[in-house]
């Protein structure tokens, strides 16, 4: 059984709300949202490259 209790997180100041909490199961993930401002690409650009990109990678 393996009982490792390491965490990967960056910490957001504490007068910070999460953008969204998740629970699953006794972990609790606050979860913070961040978009550069000076990007070209929307939203909409990214999520369809990622998908493309994923559908690309299990076709091979």
């Amino acid at each position: 059984m393996n009982n490792d209790t390491s965490k990967t997180s960056t910490a957001a100041p504490l007068d910070v709300k999460p953008d969204l909490v998740k629970r699953i199961g006794n972990t609790t993930f606050d979860i913070h949202i961040h978009f550069s401002e000076t990007s070209r690409e929307t939203f909409t650009d990214k999520v369809v490259r990622l998908i493309e990109n994923d559908k690309d990678s299990v076709t091979n």
